[in-house]
């Protein structure tokens, strides 16, 4: 015999845990041998049937499943089935025991193979000078070192036969790849050399195959899975070695695998769940929006004025921030409390004593609440010229807008379309200088950061005070507060509701 091609189509079932069976069917595909016919004996056959073989291996432990390593049993039956020109068959069942070890250490598993095949002796030749040794039962074991954990990993056999008739013995060394394709089939290749007479022994031998089904290894809880990498499927508890959100933090030890965070915080990122500016990690109350002085909490206020307690001089009682929290007793309701209010029942400015004002244009309407002070006009034009539409109206608290102060987005720039609607606010504001201060507020939506939210509205309210100075508004008669997210007039999950918080009011105050 010279050569030999076998193509091995073999399958397994595991009806249970513990339990595989398998068949395999060699087919011998194609041989080469010498022409012997003179000395009697024919040609191999080149091509046929080898010996089918049956199996049922029993698991008996599991390193998996906690035990030192692993161990198994077999018992293999062979058909006499086979092509016997081509030297592929017995004379008979052909039974092989097997005990199978096997233990995980760190980057490798090893096992060891035994085999104890008992099969008809076939007798040797005594009267040629072709004679041999005889053939038949022989005890093998094979010992194999592999890679584990990863997609492509390195395998090296080592087997050998011990027989247990006269015959000589052998052994072969074999070592290839086995890469995983994906979670429903491998490919490998081993290649290696022989030594020893015994009949079946290559020269040299190199093993193709591929595998289907249920082909990813089981792994230990502490081991990678031989599917991480980024082009199979896998999970982050599968892969401890590798960073799947890319932050530099494997999953072994990352705490938010799903989401890039930093090394100081278990591969976590910042957050600020209430959106104060206040990291949660700091922030002693995560779900509620406060400030840095009070770590992240609301600071306390009783009568839930928007004065805090420490600068509350009625914490008990609601009232504004101009009278230290404090309520205003304000009968005629003209922002003059009534202890310092000369007229208590009629409504005044406070530059008057709380007394009204005076009728400059004698139009019926007085002056705190006439939108054009120095032109008369009816009650329902608030004041102005019936042939003027005013863009704002005066109130004894407030310029009321009939429209809104636009800004270039995400930024504190005035665009164009606010100038009319400013230009009316410069002349109620100069036509009427008993106004002791206009406060200039600006407000946001709670989208974004609290923090910037803030800084944004004060720069935008710093930027319509600018606009009014420079249209004739003297300075000290402006102030300019940015409220940020803090006053919300409505409701901040509808589209609607944020757009009427992002706002700019005009409040009348008294000077302290």
């Amino acid at each position: 015999m010279g050569s030999r091609a076998t193509l091995h189509l073999a399958a397994a079932y595991a009806p249970f845990s513990w339990l595989e069976l398998g068949v395999q069917l060699p087919v011998m595909v194609l041989q080469t041998g010498t022409d012997l016919s003179e000395e009697g004996i024919a040609k191999p056959a080149s091509f046929g049937l080898s010996t089918p073989m049956a199996s049922a291996r029993v698991g008996l432990i599991s390193q998996q499943a906690g035990a030192w390593g692993d161990l198994a049993v077999e018992m293999d039956v062979g058909a006499p089935m086979g092509n016997a020109a081509g030297f592929a068959r017995d004379a008979g069942l052909r039974y092989a025991s097997r005990v199978m070890m096997g233990r995980r250490f760190g980057w490798f598993r090893a096992a060891l193979d035994t085999r104890l095949m008992v099969r008809p002796v076939i007798r040797p030749i005594t009267d040629r000078d072709l004679a041999r040794d005889a053939f038949g039962n022989e005890a093998q074991a094979g010992l194999a070192l592999a890679m584990v954990g990863r997609r492509m990993r390195w395998e090296l056999d080592l087997r050998g036969t011990v027989p247990l008739v006269k015959q000589s013995s052998s052994v072969e060394l074999l070592a290839g790849p086995r890469f995983l394709v994906n979670p429903s089939m491998e490919l490998f290749a081993l290649a290696g050399v022989g030594s020893g007479s015994a009949p079946g022994t290559p020269l040299f031998r190199v093993l193709l195959g591929m595998a289907f089904g249920r082909v990813v290894p089981p792994r230990l809880p502490d081991e990678s899975s031989v599917t991480c990498s980024p082009e199979l499927e896998h999970t982050a508890d599968e892969c401890p070695d590798m960073d799947e959100d890319g932050d530099g933090v494997p999953n072994g030890l990352d705490q938010c695998d799903e989401e890039a965070g930093t090394p100081e915080r278990q591969g976590c990122p910042r957050t600020d769940k209430d959106g104060d500016g206040i990291e949660d990690k700091l922030d002693q109350c995560p779900d509620e929006v406060g400030v840095a002085a009070y770590q992240g909490c609301p600071m306390p206020d009783q009568d839930k004025d928007g004065v805090e307690d420490a600068r509350d001089a009625c914490p008990s009682e609601p009232g504004p921030e101009i009278s230290r929290g404090c309520p205003l007793k304000d009968r005629d309701k003209d922002g003059v409390e009534d202890d310092v209010d000369q007229c208590p029942d009629l409504a005044g400015p406070a530059d008057r004593q709380g007394c009204p004002e005076s009728d400059q244009d004698r139009d019926n309407l007085p002056n705190v609440e006439d939108t054009c002070a120095k032109e008369p006009g009816p009650l329902d034009n608030h004041g102005c010229p019936a042939h003027a539409a005013p863009l704002v109206w005066l109130t004894r608290k407030k310029i009321e807008l009939t429209d809104k102060v636009y800004f270039l987005s995400g930024q504190s720039r005035l665009e164009e379309r606010s100038f009319p609607l400013l230009d009316w606010v410069a002349k109620v504001i100069i036509e009427h200088p008993e106004l002791p201060l206009v406060v200039v507020g600006a407000h946001t939506d709670d989208r974004g950061n609290a923090l910037d939210n803030m800084r944004m509205s004060q720069a935008r309210a710093e930027a319509v005070r600018q606009y009014l100075i420079q249209h004739g508004v003297e300075a000290g008669r402006l102030e300019a507060q940015g409220y940020g997210q803090t006053r919300p007039i409505d409701d901040n999950t509808t589209s609607i509701g944020r757009e009427n918080n992002r706002r700019v009011e005009f409040v009348i105050v008294a000077r302290q």
